[in-house]
């Protein structure tokens, strides 16, 4: 929960909240009067408790002023971070989701060639309009290498060195950070612990020049394609409420800024641009004055909902579908891949979900998992909730088939271990979840992960009934919660359901065959059946090329196949469906010492 968020929950108990914190205060009208902020006598501190200011407040004496969550810092003395941990116990709400355990970074050490920028470094950064002060605030020095000179902007957080990033004063394309050093926002160290708006940049010398200007200001580490500091900062950002993006005004700064929206919350986002110029010190190297800088960030716009676009907007996809060029962006979906087989006329797309059913021991569950793996090769980030299975026997199924092999060596565990983790996180509840409960930790894991790809394995195991009165209702109800939620955040949702029970277990279920109401079916983009022929290795006669099973398409929306199946050899050593009778596995984790076992 960000500042935002928590601020208009204030906003709706508003009269509470100015008794609470302002005690000795009187109610006059629409207004709770006091003599201040240490409660003394008189009444020249207002705080609206009705009508449509309510929740903002002016100490007419001292200039100060803003909303409750302002005046709840400005009360106590705290600091925005503070102020929000007391605000959201008085309210009896989380402020936070569990965490995992912190990832283990690289802390540069300043390096003693590292000098205060003198002509090099110390001209270039002079002519771009920046002062010394600004250099000397930012802690800005200057490394000679091979005859280059450098320019070095220390990434400072909490009185510790995080990051470091050279560039070459003459060449733009020449720079790189610390190996191994956590991804973060450039500036933290001069941000006011109270302050409640602050500015994102695509660039240091861009946040430099708005720090200049008297903006709170922080710089990505890597351009504005690469969003791997929202993890990293991700809590240090709840506390700001109004966030102004100011990204270079071409195609991937806007398209980086979009997506920046989208995951620190539309709410509380605004684009900023600096008319007839790509970026802040484009502007400023201009000869821009600062009311023309006050005007610019005034004028920042919120972003448009997603769902608000002319249909215009959608030609050049629609061209690129008939025409693809060779090497043209992807549009983020992943297409079905079995063993060393992709199958390109299923894909899982953005906004859309998948029903996965199959008899009980079929391997519905195998082969989504198996999926995830091949999908998260090709750079698939995915959240599973399985309240069917303990997360360590998840893993150690994934742990087989991302082997290849039934037995990996300990090293090799290690290895796959830190692969799977950049790649795959579990809701690690047991049993029946609440649905809302989970869409909300998908959404959280979708806006701090980037997880795009979502598991609900199965719909038995969440509040959803099975049978009786309302039970088609409150499975209708789910569908249209989890397609919402996968058209909202940009993802795809995988939902397993089980089928009813046949006669005997000889015949592939299809979409018909899911149990409960036909909303379930209907709902999805895609619906895949997972059959298994049950032959038994160890039985008389067997025969190793006969077809283990099939996966198989019966539903798919918005593509031009409708019904295809898959056949499918089972490793059973590895856990892996295999595209031939041959049996052989795929390796999704590379690994050479000790990688037999």
């Amino acid at each position: 929960m960000n500042a935002k968020e928590i601020s208009m929950q204030l906003e709706a108990h508003a009269a509470e909240v100015a008794a609470y914190l302002l005690p000795q205060g009187k109610k006059a009208g629409a207004e709770w009067k006091v003599g201040g902020i240490s409660g003394e006598p008189g009444q020249s501190l207002s705080v609206r408790v009705g009508g449509a200011k309510r929740g903002v407040w002016k100490d007419f004496a001292t200039d100060q002023g803003g909303d409750l969550l302002d005046l709840w810092g400005a009360v106590r003395a705290c600091s925005v971070a503070e102020a929000m941990r007391q605000a959201a116990q008085y309210l009896g709400v989380s402020l936070t989701m569990p965490e995992r355990p912190a990832k283990a970074y690289t802390r540069p050490k300043r390096q003693p060639d590292v000098a205060k920028p003198k002509a090099g470094a110390r001209d270039w950064l002079l002519g771009r309009g920046l002062t010394e002060a600004t250099l000397e605030a930012f802690k800005v020095g200057e490394q000679i290498r091979g005859g280059k000179t450098y320019a070095v902007f220390p990434y400072l957080r909490d009185g510790e060195l995080v990051n470091a990033k050279s560039r070459n004063v003459a060449d733009k394309h020449d720079m790189r950070q610390e190996a191994g050093a956590e991804p973060c926002l450039f500036g933290w160290h001069l941000i006011d612990p109270k302050e409640r708006t602050v500015v994102l940049t695509e660039g240091e010398i861009d946040a430099m020049t708005l720090h200049q200007l008297g903006y709170a200001a922080l710089s990505c580490n890597a351009g504005a394609g690469n969003h791997q500091w929202i993890e990293s900062d991700w809590e240090r950002l709840q506390r700001f409420s109004d966030i102004l993006l100011a990204y270079d005004d071409d195609e991937a700064g806007r398209k980086g800024a979009q997506e920046v929206a989208r995951r620190l919350g539309f709410e509380r986002c605004r684009i900023a641009t600096f008319p007839g110029h790509k970026d802040a010190n484009e502007a400023l190297q201009a000869g821009k004055d600062a009311e023309f800088f006050y005007e610019a960030l005034r004028a920042a716009k919120p972003v448009d909902p997603a769902e608000l676009q002319p249909l215009s907007d959608f030609t050049t996809l629609v061209k690129a579908m008939f025409w693809p060029a060779p090497g043209a962006e992807d549009d983020g979906s992943y297409p079905l891949s079995i063993g060393a087989t992709t199958h390109d006329w299923l894909r899982f797309r953005r906004g859309e979900f998948t029903v996965w059913t199959g008899i009980n021991g079929h391997g519905k569950s195998l082969a989504l998992s198996q999926v995830a793996l091949q999908t998260a090769h090709m750079g698939a980030r995915w959240c599973i909730f399985s309240g069917e299975m303990q997360p360590a026997m998840q893993a150690k199924r994934m742990v087989k088939q991302a082997s290849g092999m039934d037995r990996p060596s300990a090293p090799y565990i290690e290895a796959i271990g830190a692969w799977l983790g950049e790649r795959v996180w579990v809701v690690a509840t047991i049993g029946s979840a609440k649905l809302e409960r989970l869409l909300e930790v998908f959404a959280y894991a979708n806006r701090r992960y980037g997880c795009d790809q979502f598991v609900i394995d199965s719909l038995m195991m969440i509040d959803v009934p099975e049978d009786g009165p309302g039970a088609f209702s409150a499975q209708k109800k789910a569908v249209q919660l989890i397609a919402d939620f996968a058209k909202r955040h940009g993802v795809h949702v995988h939902l397993v359901a089980h089928p009813r029970k046949g006669a005997d277990e000889s015949r592939e279920p299809g979409k018909l065959d899911v149990a409960g109401s036909s909303k379930i079916t209907d709902g999805a983009d895609n619906v895949l059946s997972v059959w298994s022929a049950k032959n038994d290795p160890d039985a008389t006669g067997y025969d190793p090329t006969t077809v283990d099973g099939r996966l198989r398409l019966t539903k798919q929306r918005n593509g031009e196949v409708q019904d295809r199946s898959i056949a499918l050899w089972l490793h059973r050593g590895a856990q892996q469906f295999c595209d031939s009778p041959r049996r052989k596995t795929v390796r999704f984790v590379e690994f050479r010492q000790g990688a037999e076992a």
